[in-house]
């Protein structure tokens, strides 16, 4: 039986590096890519890891930055697995990750009978843009959220408004509820809207609201397809828009996310970049290798 020895980790910032969407996709490809990722591992380590397989690193790597080093993406895997997978049915619900609205990015977006907006703010971030980008948020969804750990969450709940809701990050890496949004419809934008979609998506909002494909030459698109789309009010572009936004997930995905083979701390990943079952074969086999 291989002797393993301790795993103590020398730069949290670096190691948390790792723990992103873009860099876990490199776990996806084989070869160079999957490498890379090793090396950078083995260059925030005090230890020798030989003997041990990757997935016990990373297990071993996420439970020090859950204690020291709380990013953005711990928050993010949390939201996931202990509020959204708890709380709701993935079979009609979808959870996006970064989206644009307006002049800001989104962390998280949250799409089922109702919609909800989370912004971010761990205990590394500055809450100096936080009103402009609840007023940006505002103008797409109905209810928003503040996600901040449990022990910023008296100094944000006196700054936030009072239909802003306020979710924290519990020591006990929960998501733990302090205070329900309300639902507020009368800040919606239909052009912030519009601008937020993608083309073919931009074309299908028009066409749900009017019943007829747009005829336009490429040049003028997004011109007429935004006319067409202002003549309705803005709870029924809303209603529209999230549906079509709810497609940018496949129904696959919410099925992966189910398996044991996908540690708790990956979910997030596989779910909001919708890997492919090539993909989620080689990450698998990246886990698995012994270091």
């Amino acid at each position: 039986m291989v002797q393993t020895a301790p795993v103590t980790f020398s730069d949290p910032k670096l190691l948390a590096g790792l723990y992103s969407n873009a860099s876990f996709r490199n776990l996806c490809k084989p070869g160079e890519k999957q490498n890379g990722f090793v090396k950078i591992l083995q260059s925030t380590l005090n230890s020798d890891i030989k003997g041990h397989t990757l997935r016990g690193i990373l297990d071993i790597g996420y439970k020090e930055l859950l204690q020291n080093y709380r990013h953005e993406y711990l928050f993010k895997t949390t939201l996931l697995n202990d509020y959204v997978l708890k709380k709701y049915s993935m079979k009609s619900s979808i959870l996006l990750n970064e989206f644009q609205v307006g002049k800001s990015i989104a962390d998280a977006v949250l799409v089922n009978g109702t919609n909800k907006v989370f912004e971010i703010k761990t205990e590394l971030d500055s809450p100096n843009r936080l009103t402009t980008q609840i007023q940006d948020y505002k103008k797409a969804f109905s209810e928003v959220y503040l996600v901040v750990h449990e022990n910023q969450a008296e100094k944000y709940a006196a700054v936030i408004a009072e239909e802003i809701g306020l979710l924290c990050f519990s020591e006990k890496n929960r998501i733990l509820n302090y205070k329900e949004a309300t639902p507020d419809i009368n800040r919606l934008d239909v052009d912030v809207m519009v601008k937020s979609l993608r083309k073919d998506e931009l074309i299908l909002l028009a066409t749900r609201l009017s019943g007829e494909i747009p005829e336009a030459t490429p040049v003028k698109l997004f011109k007429t397809c935004q006319q067409i789309v202002r003549d309705y009010p803005c709870t029924e572009v809303q209603n529209k828009y999230l549906g079509i936004i709810k497609k940018r997930i496949n129904p696959v995905t919410n099925e992966l996310i189910k398996s044991d083979q996908i540690p708790s701390w990956l979910k997030f990943f596989c779910y909001s970049e919708n890997i492919k079952e090539k993909d989620y074969i080689h990450l698998i086999d990246s886990l698995d290798i012994t270091l």
